[in-house]
């Protein structure tokens, strides 16, 4: 995700948002640095949104599901959107 313009004011926390779980305490200003070299290392397996942010809100908001259980004290659960 990106913020565009913005993505400096906020540190490029939506374009380095692996590299934050994975390494919490590294300063902001090493994040683009380490997720080029995590980018490299994990190669296929990084995944990346490039959709807009608020676009990716939105779309992931209108496909979000709900599970809910079928009745209560049982367990078996309902996908639905």
């Amino acid at each position: 995700c990106s913020y565009g313009f913005l993505d400096v004011v906020f540190h490029h926390i939506a374009d380095t948002h692996v590299a934050h779980h994975l390494f919490s305490y590294m300063p902001h200003y090493h994040a683009q640095e380490a997720t080029e070299a995590i980018q490299k290392v994990l190669g296929d397996y990084y995944a990346r949104d490039d959709r807009n942010v608020f676009k990716a809100l939105w779309q992931d908001y209108e496909a979000c599901c709900i599970v809910r259980p079928d009745k209560e004290d049982q367990e078996v659960y309902w996908y639905t959107n």
